[in-house]
Parts: C-alpha cells; sequence; structure tokens
C-alpha cells in the first residue's frame, strides 16, 4: 500500500483544478457541466457511478458496495489505514479486509490503494493525521490541501438532509448514519481548511443567496428558519441574517419603520453585488419547501417576484392593520437590474416622493411592470399550514409567535423544527439564554440545550453512545413499523407463532412438575 505522502511524489495530475463529487442533491447537476477539466475526487458511492481519478471512502462498507466497479472507475483509492465500519472509528487494519474484500488486494497489487491516518484512530507511523469532524468531504479537501492543490470545485457537497435522485437506494442506509441531523455542519470544518490552506474553494452550482431581516429578539427565529431552508434545499443555499445592519431614518415619524431591518430589504441588491438572483424573508417563518423552486422561478420581464394575499387570514379578522394585495415579507430579486440604495429610498421618503405604505407594500419604487406577484402563495402561508401544500408558514401575529409563548395554534410545528436545530448545532445555546434572559423568548426554550453539540461536552461518552444508539434504534422502529403492516409479516407471524406453541406447552408442563 501506498502512504499518503509517498503517493504525494509519486502521483502525476494534469495542472488543472480539482473537482469534489458528493452525493447530495447537485450531483444531478453534473451533465450541466464539462467535467473533463477537472481533477476528480469521488466521495463514496460516488465511484460507483461515475470514473474519477481518485475515490475517497472512509467507510468499509463502501468499498463491499462499490466493489465492483473500483477497479474500473478510479485511478486510486485513498483510505484510513483503520477504516470506519458503519460510521465507527475501527481498530481492525486495511490490509485486514484484503480477503473479505479481494478488490482491495487487487489495488495494493497494481499499487492504486493509498491510505492515511484518520483523526480518531490510532495513527501509524509518521503519515499526517487528517482532520474530519463531521463528514468526509472535510478529509477529502485536507487532503487535497497537503497535494498541494489551491483551485477547488464541488458538486453534491451540500447542505440540508437529502441526497441526490441518483442515491435515493441509499436514504436508508447511509444518508446521516452517523446521527447528525443535517449535512450543513461540515461547512464550518470546510471553511477552517480554506482560511488554513488559503484555498480557491467553491462549489459548481452557486449559491442562492437568502436574507433574512432580523432583529435582537428574534435571533432564534432565524437560527431555526435557516435551519429549515437549509434542510429541503436541494441546491447549496447562502444564508446572510442581516441581524444589526444600520438604515437611515425619515425625518418624519410617520415614516419611521414598523421594525428595525424594514429597510435593509432595500440593501440587498448592494449586498449581493448586483448580481444575480436573491430572496428575501421575515425572520417569523418556516420553510417547508425547497428554496430551488424560487431559484428557478422566471421573472418574466419583472425585477421582483412577490406573494398576493387577497384575504386576511383568520387570526388576522377584524384587525385594519392587515392590508390585502402585495406583499414583501417573501420577495425574489434579480439583483442584477436592481440599482437600490438605501440612502436613496429614505430620501425619497423624506422628499414626500412616496408614503411609507406606497414603499412597503406597493414598492413603488419600481414601475408596476416590473414588480410582479407570482410568487405562489403557499410560499407565504400567513398563520395556516397545510402539509400538503405549505411551503413557508409565516408567523405574522406578532405576541403569539411561537418562540415567545405557546398561544399560537401552530406553536408545536415550529417547536419541532426548534428541537432539531438545537440538536443539529444550528441554534447557538448561548443566544437562546440571552433572549430567556433579555425577555425576548419563553423560558421553556431552554428545555433541552444539553443536546447541543457545543453542550454536549457535559454528558458522558457512555451516554452519547446510548442516545445515538436510541436514535438508531427508533429509526429500525419506524422501518419496523412499515413492515409489520404486509400481509407477508402476518403470515411469517403466524407461523411462528405455531412453532413456538409446543415449546411453551412443554416449558409450563416442565415448571409445573418441578414445584414442590
Amino acid at each position: 500500500m501506498l502512504e499518503l505522502t509517498e503517493w504525494f511524489r509519486a502521483a502525476r495530475f494534469a495542472d488543472r483544478p480539482w473537482l469534489i463529487l458528493g452525493k447530495g442533491p447537485t450531483f444531478d447537476r453534473r451533465d450541466r457541466f464539462d467535467l473533463t477539466q477537472f481533477n476528480t475526487l469521488a466521495l463514496n458511492h460516488v465511484v460507483g457511478l461515475v470514473p474519477v481519478d481518485v475515490a475517497h471512502v472512509v467507510d468499509i462498507g463502501v468499498v463491499a458496495d462499490c466493489a465492483d466497479q473500483l477497479l474500473d472507475n478510479c485511478r486510486w483509492l485513498v483510505m484510513p489505514r483503520h477504516p470506519n465500519v458503519a460510521n465507527v472509528r475501527h481498530p481492525r487494519l486495511l490490509e485486514d479486509y484484503f480477503d473479505e474484500l479481494p478488490v482491495l488486494r487487487e489495488l495494493d497489487r497494481q499499487g492504486r490503494l493509498v491510505w492515511y491516518n484518520l483523526l480518531g484512530s490510532r495513527p501509524e507511523g509518521s503519515s499526517p493525521v487528517i482532520p474530519v469532524r463531521y463528514f468526509s468531504a472535510e478529509a477529502a479537501i485536507a487532503i487535497l490541501a497537503r497535494m498541494g492543490a489551491r483551485t477547488i470545485r464541488s458538486l453534491g457537497v451540500d447542505g440540508g438532509r437529502a441526497y441526490g435522485e441518483a442515491f435515493r437506494d441509499l436514504d436508508a442506509t447511509t444518508r446521516l448514519a452517523n446521527g447528525y441531523q443535517a449535512f450543513d455542519l461540515q461547512f464550518d470544518q470546510i471553511r477552517v481548511l480554506v482560511d488554513q490552506y488559503q484555498l480557491d474553494y467553491r462549489s459548481l452550482v452557486p449559491p442562492l443567496k437568502v436574507f433574512i431581516g432580523t432583529q435582537d429578539d428574534q435571533v432564534v427565529a432565524h437560527r431555526v428558519l435557516e435551519y429549515s431552508i437549509r434542510k429541503g434545499a436541494s441546491i447549496p443555499v447562502e444564508v446572510v441574517a442581516m441581524h444589526g445592519l444600520k438604515t437611515p431614518m425619515p425625518v418624519d415619524p410617520a415614516n419611521r419603520p414598523a421594525t428595525e431591518f424594514s429597510f435593509c430589504r432595500f440593501m440587498i441588491p448592494a449586498l449581493a453585488g448586483y448580481e444575480g438572483r436573491a430572496v428575501y424573508l421575515d425572520a417569523d417563518m418556516l420553510v417547508f419547501g425547497d428554496v430551488a423552486e424560487l431559484a428557478d422561478l422566471p421573472f418574466g420581464g419583472a425585477k421582483v417576484l412577490c406573494t398576493y394575499q387577497a384575504e386576511p387570514p383568520a387570526a388576522w379578522a377584524g384587525n385594519p392593520a392587515f392590508h390585502p394585495g402585495r406583499h414583501t415579507a417573501v420577495m425574489v430579486l434579480d439583483c442584477d437590474r436592481l440599482t437600490w440604495d438605501v440612502e436613496e429610498v429614505v430620501r425619497g421618503l423624506d422628499e414626500g416622493a412616496y408614503t411609507y405604505q406606497d414603499l412597503m407594500s406597493r414598492l413603488s419604487l419600481l414601475a408596476p411592470d416590473e414588480i410582479a406577484d407570482t410568487l405562489p402563495p403557499e410560499w407565504n402561508h400567513l398563520e395556516r399550514y397545510d402539509p400538503d401544500t405549505t411551503r413557508l408558514l409565516h408567523f405574522t401575529v406578532a405576541p403569539t409567535q411561537p418562540w415567545k409563548n405557546d398561544d399560537n395554534p401552530l406553536a408545536e410545528i415550529w417547536m419541532a423544527w426548534y428541537r432539531e436545530a438545537v440538536e443539529a448545532g444550528a441554534v447557538p445555546p448561548e443566544e437562546v439564554e440571552a433572549m430567556v434572559a433579555a425577555g425576548h423568548a419563553k423560558p421553556s426554550l431552554a428545555a433541552g440545550l444539553q443536546l447541543a453539540p457545543s453542550r454536549r461536552s457535559v454528558l458522558t461518552n457512555a451516554s452519547l453512545d446510548l442516545y445515538r444508539a436510541k436514535m438508531r434504534i427508533e429509526k429500525l422502529e419506524s422501518k419496523l413499523e412499515g413492515i409489520t403492516g404486509t400481509w407477508q409479516w402476518r403470515i411469517g407471524d403466524t407461523v411462528v407463532r405455531a412453532l413456538r406453541a409446543p415449546r411453551a406447552l412443554v416449558r409450563r408442563t416442565r415448571d409445573f412438575a418441578r414445584r414442590p
């Protein structure tokens, strides 16, 4: 076997950028790109579908799954000297699997099997230790950086919780099988590597920029919203919480903004560099749909897309503050064609060019044909939730927003997302505690913060193992529930019960005979 640094010296690659191919949803877009312009590295099962220069595999189970394709689909296979087994560090050496997986022996015979030390396993020799905290893309980037690569692109290294369609058959076996809640956790570690090695790294599919209007009393809300966006996204997203941004204040009190972030939406084109498409959302929302739908909506000549609300929701019945018509809490903006400058926007208010209501509800900055109310209404369901249609739930009644109290009829929906986001590390516990202390959030949000990744260090390793085992058992139980209702299971259960009956009778008879 080739040790990693020996391989660095021996391998010869073309002088071109590297492309890392993962199993995320953007992998399905690979036909849109000329992959021949890259040196390619496949993560795990990707090597089973496409030929690459390097296959990087951490778990020995992947070798078993892709054994028939490895010899043909990669020039080198790179693995830890102590491969994981079912996502757990294991003491067995890579060569110990040669008899069970002959493809490894053959790759070794051909000089195509490369090993390295994975952080968390016993190091062998003086080979460098490659860090990985959450997912294998981190190790792959670290390896390429140590090789001297400086330009790295990715496709299928995505956030959220989904695989691409090409890997849906693995959903039940490998997707998030390490117990983490979402793939987003890898991005913080990737950023560390990018800074450490001064890498030019980005996805081939540009991220959709999503800007969230927020303020001090909605910090937890925007954290949960961001988690919900990423969880369902099939494309890379760049989420920017516009918290603490300073905007000019109109002279006339009648034109003062309703929230600290009301005018921030007019900063978005500038924040996006006046390039590409961007989405604006208020913080008091949950996303159930895939924001890729918003990335693909046609502008049809318009510069901004909004939703249209003809009738007030039941929670707003009789409230004069509700204004039927265009709603700008959800917007899709064509930043290439928007020249907004927030200073000029507020100056227009001061000069009487438009009123606050004209600006915020009717977007009077634009000509009528530059705005289209064509965003599907399910992308802004006000205080209502239909599991079959709702793409975005908007908690518009401020006093009953579910991070403040439990009076909202849909509070438990938000709370379920909150608990999941906490466990995924998407909500810093310190922010929750600060909001509770300031009276911006209900005290019950503090429950369960010990399951946040940053707090798990206070738990013993044994308790963590028990927690993860519990999660896996629950997954197995959910699968079992789907099996027990089938006719095959009912027939098998009847047969087993019949076979057990005589044994049970003999056991009861024997126990009765032993009684004094």
